[in-house]
Parts: structure tokens; C-alpha cells; sequence
């Protein structure tokens, strides 16, 4: 089962690039130093310590409660993997998410099923908060799924950008839910510092124990260094204090991007879902039939947007926030194309 991404597509250089959620004002300059200045001459310790460590103050949580990954992705068949080793047989997902969840339950051997919370057979839960492709809010999805008593995984890969951008002043790093203690946090700082390229994730265990994956078995599924020195490098610099600055200069520059975006695609007839965030679900004023075509007449001219029918929407494209020019770009290739 193929799933779809943002970003290289094995195609002609991507010039400007909607498709992925990165953060599109980075690299932070502060975590693109200190994965430069990673040592790549020796092996980082096999228990990570140190980045666990200081990962675990940076969300005050304790150290063996910190699972270190070579991504999100590794992380999620990881997760599933422990689970189905424990018994279990199946996943629940929202089918409008990303299909990395289903994707490895499949490969795996579990059932997939939609996210109701009504199965009688315990499932391990997949709940993406905030959620990918349209930014909404999921906490009383992850509150009906603790409610069943299974176990659930919350991914937070865009929560730092709501605490950004929703001015409350809360660190990027912070997650004030009160089911916080009660879930599996999987949290994957590249895109909020707008370096994709380097791999590095982690997940923070339950603070009591909501199913039976212990920190000992995940750690005993991970093959040997799972995490290279670049990886290191992204998750130490994220802990650090100093990796806010870049987050908080760029955050008025990033709503106003969102805000434009919002505004010249209103204009130019396209739809939209709202979001908060600084990407969303848009669809484009091109008949559905032509769709395909649209994708590659924008591809032809370097430009990338990140077709959501994988995600459960037809017809609808995912779009972050860029520069005013460059979203007034898009709109006039789509002009042209016959549609505007």
C-alpha cells in the first residue's frame, strides 16, 4: 500500500514547494548549527541517554518514559509492532488522517477500522492531533477513545505550531490536555523547524500504564542506533531553550502568510476548510476530471501541491503557507490552465 507524501517526488527539482507542512520561514538557524556541528565520527550512545534526558525536562517527563526513533514513521510501525505482539489484532483511524497509521497495520497483520470507539475487541488507537490534512482539533476524539479503555497514540506533529500560532504563549514544546499523562505522545520536531531531510523522533509513554507496550519492549523492537547523528543533533537542539527564538520572530511573519494565502485563494475562487494552522485542505476552481492534469501542469513548472485523495478527498489539494508571490504564482498557473 503506497502512501503519498509531500516533498521529492523522484521528478524534475521542486522550485516552490505547497506540499509539505514544514515550517516554510526555516531552517531554524540554532538547530541547523547543531546538526552541522554533530559528530559523525563515532557511534552515538545505543541508549540515548543524554538527548532522553534532556527531552524528558523539556516535557517533564521522566527518562524511561522517552523513546527515541529514527522517525515518526519508525515509530508508528514500532508502536503497532509492540501491539501486535502483545495480542493485539486491531488499529482504530480516522480514515481523513495520515495513512502511515492503516498503512502499517496492514503490513502487520491488524484490521483497520474507523474510529468509533464502539468495537467490542480493544484496539490500539491512532488519533492525529492536530490533525493532517485540515488542521482540526481532535481532543474529544482521544477523550471517546480513552474513554473505551484502549490503549490510544496521540501524533502531535503539528502541535507545536498551535501553540505558535495560537498566541497563548505556551512553549512549543508543551501539551496542556488533561488526557496528556493518559496517551502515547508522538512528537517529530523537523517539520517545526523546517528540516524535513533529517530524520528524528520520539514518543513519550503514558504516565500510567493504559496498555501493555512497556519502554523495555520498544526499546528491544528498535534495531541497534536507530538514531544517527544528525538525528542527535535535531533532538538535542529542539530541547534546548535557545531553538525558541527563531520560532517566536517567525511567528507574526507566519500568520500573515496564512491570512494572505486564505484571502488571494478566497478571491480567486478556489474553496477551503478552515484552519488555524499554516497549511489546510483548498480546492481548486478545476473540474475533479482534470484534476491530474492540473497536478502535472503545475509540476512542469516547478511548482508542488500535495494531492489529499489519499486523505479521503478527492478533488482537494493540501497547501502550506508561502510567500505572498509565490502563492499569486500558483494562482496564475492555474489561470492558465484554463480553470481561473
Amino acid at each position: 500500500m503506497e502512501i503519498p507524501h509531500g516533498g521529492p517526488d523522484g521528478g524534475p527539482d521542486i522550485r516552490v514547494d505547497f506540499s509539505t507542512n514544514a515550517h516554510p520561514l526555516g531552517p531554524n538557524p540554532f538547530v541547523r548549527a547543531a546538526i552541522e556541528a554533530a559528530d559523525r565520527t563515532r557511534y552515538p550512545d545505543p541508549a540515548y541517554t543524554a538527548q532522553r534526558a534532556a527531552l524528558g525536562s523539556f516535557h517533564r517527563a521522566s527518562l524511561d518514559r522517552i523513546i527515541v526513533g529514527a522517525s515518526a514513521s519508525e515509530l508508528i510501525w514500532r508502536l503497532t509492532l509492540a501491539w501486535r505482539l502483545g495480542g493485539g489484532v486491531r488499529v482504530e483511524t480516522d480514515e481523513h488522517t495520515f495513512g502511515e497509521y492503516r498503512r502499517a497495520a496492514l503490513a502487520l497483520g491488524l484490521a483497520p477500522g474507523p474510529a468509533t470507539g464502539s468495537a467490542q475487541v480493544p484496539a490500539l488507537h491512532w488519533i492525529c492531533d492536530p490533525n493532517n490534512p485540515d488542521g482540526e482539533p481532535r481532543d474529544e476524539t482521544v477523550r471517546r477513545a480513552l474513554a473505551c479503555g484502549d490503549p490510544v497514540v496521540v501524533d502531535l506533529a503539528y502541535q507545536p505550531f498551535r501553540a505558535l500560532l495560537s498566541g497563548s504563549g505556551e512553549p512549543p514544546g508543551s501539551l496542556g490536555a488533561s488526557w496528556a499523562g493518559e496517551v502515547t505522545q508522538l512528537w517529530s520536531p523537523n517539520k517545526l523547524h523546517g528540516l524535513t531531510g533529517v530524520r528524528g523522533a520520539y514518543a513519550i509513554l503514558p504516565d500510567r500504564a493504559r496498555a501493555p507496550i512497556e519502554s523495555s519492549v520498544l526499546r528491544g523492537l528498535a534495531p541497534s542506533w536507530v538514531l544517527g547523528a544528525d538525528g542527535v543533533g535535531l533532538l538535542e537542539a529542539h530541547a534546548d531553550p535557545r531553538a525558541q527564538d527563531f520560532l517566536r520572530q517567525s511567528v507574526e511573519m507566519l500568520k500573515a502568510w496564512k491570512l494572505e494565502l486564505d484571502r488571494a485563494l478566497d478571491a480567486a475562487g478556489w474553496q477551503r476548510r478552515p484552519s488555524e494552522l499554516h497549511y489546510g485542505l483548498y480546492r481548486p476552481p478545476v473540474p475533479a476530471v482534470r484534476l491530474i492534469a492540473w497536478l502535472d501542469h503545475l509540476r512542469s513548472h516547478g511548482i508542488k501541491v500535495r494531492d489529499a485523495a489519499s486523505f479521503g478527498y478527492p478533488a482537494w489539494v493540501r497547501l502550506r503557507a508561502l510567500e505572498p508571490a509565490q502563492v499569486e504564482r500558483l494562482i496564475g498557473l492555474t489561470a492558465r490552465f484554463g480553470c481561473g
